[in-house]
């Protein structure tokens, strides 16, 4: 397979990934944070082409048809907590949070989905796509699986990094319009995988 060819598909699999992380980093856009979005994205988009061409077509049809609608209902679900959550913060809860965290009781506005199983989730559903490309590369028996997952996980972690910085950037801007519009996107990017 050409470079330009695993390139293309690298930055396809990989929006998914940085439109999440963009949403995400609205709110969620520390250090460690843009670590663990940008390690596990790039990770799960390295490895799913991997247990697709692994299993082969045995399981194609399936998760091609249904994983879509798993991948819209966990992102979906994402966004609607993190609604729920900027939607019940009041006026003073950036403050109290900052207070919290430098008291050492963390940030209490709301679960961070950056850690847990918020991440775990946002990353296997934007990875879904990367395993029916593991089922068709194992079909057409490309061998060199290896170096196409390996450009396919660094370029998803790039593009998730980014995304992370281009949410920060708008949430100092718009502020906490920003945490409701990121939900938003969230969510309309979880009906989009449907369309």
């Amino acid at each position: 397979m050409q470079l330009l060819h695993v390139l293309a598909i690298a930055v396809g699999l990989g929006a998914d990934a940085m439109s999440v992380c963009a949403a995400v980093g609205v709110r969620w856009h520390g250090g460690r944070q843009k670590f663990r979005l940008a390690w596990h994205m790039g990770l799960f988009q390295f490895l799913m082409p991997i247990l697709g061409w692994l299993t082969g077509s045995r399981l194609a049809g399936l998760l091609e048809t249904v994983g879509t609608y798993v991948a819209a209902a966990l992102v979906f679900a994402v966004g609607a907590k993190m609604m729920y959550e900027a939607l019940r913060a009041h006026p003073g809860a950036a403050a109290e949070g900052a207070r919290h965290a430098v008291e050492g009781g963390g940030d209490r506005r709301g679960a961070d989905p950056t850690k847990g199983w918020s991440l775990v989730v946002l990353s296997v559903a934007t990875s879904l796509d990367a395993l029916v490309v593991g089922f068709s590369l194992g079909l057409k028996g490309t061998a060199e699986i290896w170096w196409t997952s390996v450009t396919i996980g660094l370029v998803a972690g790039g593009m998730a990094l980014a995304g992370v910085v281009i949410g920060q950037r708008i949430g100092q801007v718009v502020g906490r319009g920003a945490e409701i519009a990121g939900a938003v996107v969230l969510m309309l990017l979880a009906v989009s995988f449907l369309l």
